[in-house]
């Protein structure tokens, strides 16, 4: 047991220096910078992503389940026929009538890409807004559409932050290396012997 919580720290060690936390002589300003900078834009992220995706994600669930209940309440399947089709240009605006299940005949206009003849009988969802080959919102879109949002928020909130620290990065790594030909040259002319 004793060897393994030995190994942990000294991983844990590793991981701490190698992250430059750590009092080493060899470090140079800049690497402090950079590592410091690297670890504010971090807090930066971690404070400031968990709030915004929590209001993105409630806001987008809220909004979806609402939807859902909304279409589910308004709109109904029907089983439908084509009483006319309109081919203006590609899209076609199809004419279909069906009955309602109070014995109310209806009819309704809907534009659709796909091929649709005369006669051919359709399920559709009919509505107050008119009728649609789309089903009412089921719960599954609502979560989809939820998680792709809370990705959103995390991706918007982290880009810019990663983009920067690589800017900086950049910077640090020129002033590292312009450091490094220095001390090359300063090295290289040291004289030895008589």
């Amino acid at each position: 047991m004793r060897a393994r919580t030995g190994r942990w720290r000294e991983r844990i060690d590793r991981r701490r220096r190698s992250c430059g936390f750590d009092r080493n002589d060899l470090r140079r300003g800049v690497d402090r910078i950079q590592w410091r900078l690297g670890l504010l834009l971090l807090m930066v992220f971690l404070s400031a992503t968990p709030p915004l995706v929590a209001h993105a994600v409630r806001a987008a669930y809220g909004s979806g389940v609402r939807a859902e209940h909304r279409q589910a309440a308004t709109r109904h399947r029907v089983e439908a026929t084509i009483v006319k089709v309109q081919d203006p240009g590609g899209r076609r605006t199809v004419t279909v009538a069906w009955t309602d299940p109070n014995g109310t005949r209806r009819t309704a206009d809907y534009t659709t890409w796909r091929g649709a003849s005369v006669g051919e009988r359709l399920i559709l969802w009919a509505g107050p807004d008119g009728v649609s080959i789309t089903p009412p919102r089921r719960h599954a879109q609502t979560v989809v559409h939820t998680a792709v949002n809370g990705t959103g928020v995390v991706l918007a909130t982290g880009l810019p932050l990663l983009g920067f620290y690589w800017l900086v990065r950049a910077r640090c790594d020129r002033s590292r290396y312009r450091m490094w030909d220095a001390d090359w040259a300063r090295l290289d002319n040291h004289r030895i012997g008589p």
